[in-house]
Parts: C-alpha cells; sequence; structure tokens
C-alpha cells in the first residue's frame, strides 16, 4: 500500500529477496528474472480510527470466486466458490500483482477470478499453494497502479489490541467490514487434517471471509482470515494465520514453489475405514520401503489413528532425523504382519530394519 507511513521494501528471495524462478506450466526453466516487490512497515502511524484504516487498505483486500469440477455418481457438476484475498506484493516489470489467499479457497479450481474493489475483474492464475499451512499464492496482470499491503508484525501484538477484517462474507458482500480484538495468540487448532497454531479474534467472521485480512490499527497486515468455530451456542471465536507464518510461506512459495524446510517419508496416504491411516502411493527411494497399502501404525513410538495424528508427527520431524515407523502389512486372509522401518525423513537413504511378527 502506497500511503505517507514508512515502509521498507523488501524483493522476495534469498538475501536482499530477489529471486529468479520459472513460473508454473512453464516446462523448462525460464529465462524472465522476476523482482517481486513487497513491503514491511518500519514507522507506522497509528489511525484514530477504524474508518481510517479501512480508507487506507481496503483497496489491497480482493474478492476471489472460483469454479470447480466434481464428480458424483457418474456424473460432472460445476460447483462455485468464493473468498477474499489481499494483494500482498507486485512486479511491476512484467506488470503483475500477487494475492496472497487461503489454499481451501483455491484448491480444485479451474477457474479463478479476483475482483477490485473498485469493481475491475481478472482472470487470475495459481502461482503456488500449500495445503499444510493453508496459503495460496495467485496473480493478476495489472499495468495501472494496485494498493499493496503492508505486512505488520503479528509477534508484537497485544492481547486486547485492536483488529479490523476485511473481507467478501458469504461470498457476495465484498469489501464488509468488522471489527474487534486480538482475543489470543498462538493458540494450537486442529484445522482439517492438519494442527495450526493462530491468531484469536472476536471480529465477526463469516464464510467467504477465507484469505481475507486482518489488520492492525496502523492499517498493516497482521493476519490472514482462515477459520470460525461455528455452534448454536459459540459465538465470537474466529481464527487467522499470523503475518510470521503467512509471510514466511509466502516467501517459500515465490522462492521454490513448494514450503522448505519439512520432514516427508516420501508417501502418500490416506484414512481408512476403523481408524487406519494407509499408504496409497511410495515415491522414489520409499517405494522399496513401503508398499501401498501398508497401514501406519506408529511413528516415532507415537500412536498414528488419524491424519492429524500423522501430520502432527511429521511436525516434530525435521529433514535429516532418524524415523521409526510401525507398519503392518498383510491382509485378512494372510494375516497382519508388523514391520519396524527405521529411516532419515528425507526420502534419501532408506535404511531398512525389519522384522517379521506373528
Amino acid at each position: 500500500m502506497r500511503h505517507s507511513s514508512k515502509v521498507r521494501k523488501i524483493f522476495v528471495g534469498i538475501a536482499c529477496f530477489v529471486i529468479a524462478f520459472a513460473f508454473i506450466g512453464c516446462g523448462a526453466a525460464s529465462e524472465k528474472v522476476v523482482r517481486i516487490t513487497s513491503y514491511i512497515s518500519t514507522d507506522s502511524t497509528v489511525y484514530s480510527s477504524t474508518a481510517e484504516v479501512v480508507r487506507h487498505v481496503a483497496d489491497s483486500v480482493v474478492e476471489i470466486q472460483t469454479e470447480s469440477i466434481t464428480t458424483q455418481w457418474g456424473m460432472q457438476y460445476v460447483v462455485s466458490g468464493a473468498g477474499s484475498g489481499v494483494i500482498v506484493a507486485h512486479d511491476e516489470d512484467f506488470e503483475t500483482y500477487y494475492i496472497i489467499t487461503n489454499n481451501h479457497v483455491v484448491s480444485g479450481a479451474r477457474q479463478i477470478k479476483v475482483s477490485l474493489r473498485s469493481g475491475d475483474s481478472y482472470d487470475a492464475s495459481l502461482v503456488a499453494a500449500d495445503e499444510r499451512g493453508d496459503i495460496a499464492v495467485i496473480s493478476i496482470r495489472e499495468s495501472n497502479t494496485l494498493n499493496v499491503a503492508v505486512w505488520g508484525s503479528s509477534a508484537n501484538l497485544q492481547i486486547g489490541e485492536d483488529v479490523i477484517a476485511i473481507g467478501n462474507p458469504l461470498g457476495s458482500l465484498g469489501g464488509t467490514v468488522t471489527k474487534g480484538i486480538v482475543s489470543a495468540k498462538e493458540r494450537s487448532i486442529p484445522v482439517g487434517n492438519y494442527t495450526m497454531t493462530l491468531l484469536q479474534t472476536d471480529t465477526a467472521i463469516n464464510p467467504g471471509n477465507s484469505g481475507g485480512g486482518l489488520f492492525n490499527m496502523r492499517g498493516e497486515l497482521v493476519g490472514v482470515v482462515n477459520a470460525k468455530t461455528s455452534d448454536e451456542e459459540i459465538e465470537g471465536i474466529c481464527f487467522a494465520i499470523p503475518e510470521a507464518a503467512a509471510r514466511s510461506i509466502f516467501h517459500d512459495l515465490m522462492t521454490n514453489g513448494f514450503v522448505s524446510g519439512r520432514a516427508s517419508l516420501g508417501i502418500d496416504v490416506a484414512f481408512g475405514n476403523n481408524n487406519i491411516v494407509y499408504v496409497t502411493n511410495a515415491a522414489g527411494t520409499a517405494s522399496g520401503t513401503f508398499a501401498q497399502y501398508d497401514r501406519i501404525s506408529k511413528i516415532n513410538g507415537k500412536s498414528i489413528a488419524s491424519l492429524l495424528d500423522y501430520h502432527d508427527a511429521l511436525d516434530a520431524i525435521a529433514p535429516g532425523d532418524k524415523v521409526a515407523v510401525e507398519v503392518y502389512r498383510g491382509s485378512v486372509q494372510s494375516g497382519w504382519y508388523g514391520t519396524n522401518i527405521a529411516f532419515e525423513s528425507e526420502t534419501t537413504a532408506f535404511t531398512v530394519t525389519a522384522s517379521q511378527l506373528t
């Protein structure tokens, strides 16, 4: 966002945050050098009213409409979705603006459209996404200057501090502004198949707000809205991905196309009947260790009875750590047997120490 507050310009990437990468879908490495500029506040003004904050930041928040295809009983249907996003970076050379939103807003979409507060709309492209962190980056092309949000600091937020949410509730009320306070920081909340560390706020959040901005009274982006607890007896418990996590994931997605530093077992898993997490696919060197339909019983002694258990166990592992995985392999007819597997969490240098159990 370009206004009177002092901001520090950053370039997304290593060192000076200048990066070169191949765009998704380009095939071979691109010759284009892309310089992505975003902004971090260094000496911003505390505005005296919500109206002032909104006047400075609302144009950086966008509405997102999606279309995806779903198949049911052999029939295909077009499903529409809606959410919000925040413009957080731009590339002047290629007249491109980058928007952060939630992964669940755009996941599986065959078409993504973005509308600005001005009413202008664009076809958007998916740049990269991270299911674990529920963050996605999409882009639009525009030669004119658009407002770019300034990153604030979620670490410096105080309990009870005023915050403002701007988004597209119900998918049809774009630019809606609600205000509340920071209720808590670093809440560990299960969201789908992952445990996330989130900001808690009593700011009113509704379906369609997902991916929208949570701003402080300096007009800085301190969170990306992503969850709400809904129950007839519950009010005012809403959550946002803290700026520190959202900006880190954004940086990795723009630099690498994925989030670095996470451990992987080199397998895809699914959740089945009787609380079983099983292997659906084993890639690379993992294919010599795991087999399809292996049941993941324990990881480093932790029982695995859900996808949430599985991902929590992986979160406790760093790349290069030694991991002990207890696997059950077999069938009702042949009898299950247990296999203890010890290997490094990166999909290289597997060391199998297996023993058949009766």
